[in-house]
């Protein structure tokens, strides 16, 4: 019988062992990288992470401006700051992300249900259904909008979007002229926290083209060093010191 309880004695004192090594073991610590290589058409930068992070105690958020946790793991910069915003970045830069809650932090919102009651529309418009619709030149009888406007539409047939905006200016035109503030007077926006369908091109909301909503990599990492180091005033941040970061 004693034979019987020796593979559970060693079993047993296997797993104390284990325990007692998980509770004693030091935290894992975070991989900081000691330099960090950028390569760049104006010559390379040679980063000192670690001395920046360690000996300047320089917070992690202080540049990694996506991390919210200290148990997150701080994105590569390129996942949100591409060269350029070329055909290529916008294909592949999810596939940088560990997870798809880092989407919201960018696609902040999408439209929902219409607050559009149809009935009341007739009214104002006498039962003349070529007011909203098109005439028979186009089509036979009034139909959905979305048969022949798609979301991100065509050379010939503009965006479900923009065919409506252009058909509904031309009775509200005083909301437009005084300019809308977001799209809640007429649309209800989803619920983001839960939202998991398809995002919505940023350029369908954000149309100033002379203003970038997402910094490319050049301009990020400038004004995050220039900032910093024209407050400290140490360190490189005057228009001809380029060479003190760039290699040649």
């Amino acid at each position: 019988m004693r034979k019987n309880f020796f593979p559970i004695t060693l079993i047993l004192a296997i797993l104390l062992g284990l325990s007692v090594a998980g509770y004693i073991s030091p935290e894992k610590k975070e991989k900081i990288p000691v330099r960090i290589l950028f390569k760049n058409s104006g010559g390379k930068v040679i980063f000192t992470h670690i001395r920046h992070h360690r000996d300047y105690e320089i917070p992690c958020d202080r540049c990694h401006h996506e991390r919210e946790t200290s148990d997150q793991e701080p994105l590569p910069c390129s996942s949100c700051h591409p060269e350029s915003f070329d055909k290529d970045y916008v294909r592949e830069h999810i596939r940088s992300f560990p997870d798809t809650s880092y989407c919201k932090k960018c696609h902040h919102s999408e439209l929902g249900k219409l607050n559009f009651d149809h009935t009341a529309h007739e009214e104002y418009a006498d039962d003349d259904c070529q007011t909203c619709h098109h005439d028979t030149d186009i089509e036979d009888k009034p139909q959905k909008c979305g048969n022949c406007h798609t979301n991100a539409g065509t050379p010939k047939v503009p965006s479900v979007r923009n065919a409506a905006h252009d058909r509904c200016i031309n009775c509200h035109d005083d909301m437009f002229e005084e300019g809308l503030k977001g799209c809640t007077p007429c649309h209800k926006m989803q619920d983001m926290k839960n939202y998991s369908g398809d995002y919505t091109a940023c350029n369908q909301c954000h149309q100033e083209n002379d203003k970038d909503l997402v910094l490319n990599r050049v301009s990020a990492f400038h004004d995050k060093c220039m900032d910093c180091h024209k407050q400290l005033k140490r360190g490189p941040y005057k228009d001809n010191e380029c060479s003190r970061c760039h290699l040649k």
